[in-house]
């Protein structure tokens, strides 16, 4: 790690991928999700809302725009964890972002890779490749390594330029982030290569999405209460 260029990697951009199902369900064929899962809409954390949602839910996607609130609670919420500690799972699969305007490839990526016996990825396919060299990597090690990952950057461009509105260029200066959330032993996770951990969120009480709608609501929705830059998707079982 020591011999690694910094600053020449964070040089490196990717176009951003939209918050739309279309463009995931594209991006996430590409490098491997099998026929029979796909992203879907959430259009609300309203309980009575989101039984719309197909059942069988396995990750939770969050894009929002980034504000002076939410990096202030941000850096809040690291220091408390930083005294006080929380339990992770040491099977969980998380990237820290080097590679600009990454995040959704980066998003999609932790609800694959946290799916993967669920979802039967190959280890033949791109995605499954790449869960292969980056295991037993640190979250470090697995973000430097995606810098190299020349499929899933080509799928991730492919994908990116067929979205429904004119993609921005890869270094584009990109105000929203994409996040996501998923179960690992019962709990709540929510990975973001942008903060310093993942974030152990409490027991889902084996209900997924209504556990990521409720830290939505409360820990992005309502630190930001004037914005209505809010995108919710969850991947499902069709």
């Amino acid at each position: 790690m020591a011999d690694v260029d910094m600053e020449k990697i964070r040089r490196v951009h990717w176009v951003p991928l939209e918050s739309n199902p279309d463009m995931l369900n594209d991006f996430a064929s590409k490098v491997g999700l099998p026929p029979g899962f796909e992203f879907v809409d959430v259009f609300s954390t309203d309980p009575e809302l989101l039984i719309m949602v197909p059942p069988d839910r396995l990750a939770v996607t969050l894009l929002y725009q980034t504000s002076k609130n939410i990096r202030k609670f941000k850096e809040e919420q690291q220091k408390e964890i930083e005294a006080t500690g929380q339990k992770l799972s040491p099977d969980l699969v998380y990237l820290k972002q080097f590679v600009g305007n990454a995040c959704g490839t980066i998003a999609c990526l932790h609800c694959l890779g946290n799916n993967s016996q669920v979802l039967g990825l190959s280890p033949e396919s791109p995605i499954g490749k790449f869960l292969e060299n980056i295991k037993g990597k640190t979250p470090k090690e697995a973000g430097l390594a995606l810098v190299d990952a020349t499929d899933l950057h080509s799928a991730s461009e492919a994908s990116a330029r067929g979205g429904q509105t004119a993609a921005p260029e890869a270094t584009a200066d990109v105000d929203a982030h994409f996040i996501c959330f998923i179960e690992k032993d019962g709990d709540l996770y929510e990975l973001d290569g942008n903060k310093a951990f993942p974030i152990n969120h409490g027991p889902t009480a084996g209900d997924l999405l209504a556990a990521a709608a409720q830290v939505i609501k409360a820990k992005f929705m309502d630190q930001d209460p004037e914005s209505v830059h809010f995108n919710m998707m969850a991947l499902v079982k069709s």
